[in-house]
């Protein structure tokens, strides 16, 4: 646990603005958060026929949040297309962290240390009183992959203008499987 509250005040310190501090609006974070990110796709797990294991981290790549007539949308990225983002206000997601031997085999797998966030280390690093979280936004869609369609989410926890960490959450749905991995997305 101590190593993983470092890790996130690290992921804090690297925000070139002070931590969103669990208070904003989704009407004040909308124009700050539109422009070019930079997203880096970590290490996941694939869920299929029963059993889970490891991926290794992902491709990096760019997208664009951009402003709608209903708030913002985001393109680029890992999923072709534009989708439409939505801030969470009332439900509220949570980040587990996969198990223990889950990470212990990724990390002998592919020679990486996983570093994984839950969403309570998250907020307790932002300074979070009891009972606030962190802005939170999902967004959602399909779009067609190589190996058939993939319906999508992606859960990003705002921690500042610079900064976003979340989840993005596959289901491989010609081959019935599921993929997750830890995003970090700054500029």
């Amino acid at each position: 646990m101590f190593r993983t509250v470092l890790m996130a005040a690290g992921l804090l310190a690297s925000c070139a603005l002070p931590a969103v501090a669990c208070g904003p609006s989704a009407d004040e974070l909308k124009l700050s958060l539109i422009g070019d990110w930079q997203v880096s796709n970590g290490f996941g797990t694939l869920s299929m026929n029963g059993h889970i294991m490891p991926l290794p981290s992902g491709n990096s790549t760019t997208a664009k949040i951009v402003p709608t007539e209903l708030g913002i949308a985001i393109t680029g990225g890992a999923a072709p297309g534009t989708y439409e983002a939505q801030f969470i206000e009332d439900a509220r997601f949570v980040m587990d962290a996969p198990s223990r031997t889950i990470l212990e085999q990724g990390a002998a797998w592919f020679g990486e240390a996983p570093e994984i966030l839950t969403d309570e280390e998250l907020t307790i690093v932002a300074g979070c009183r009891e009972g606030q979280m962190l802005p939170q936004i999902h967004v959602s869609g399909t779009f067609k992959d190589p190996e058939g369609p993939v319906k999508f989410d992606v859960y990003l926890f705002v921690l500042s203008e610079t900064n976003m960490y979340g989840i993005m959450s596959g289901d491989l749905l010609s081959m019935g499987g599921t993929a997750k991995r830890v995003t970090r997305w700054s500029r």
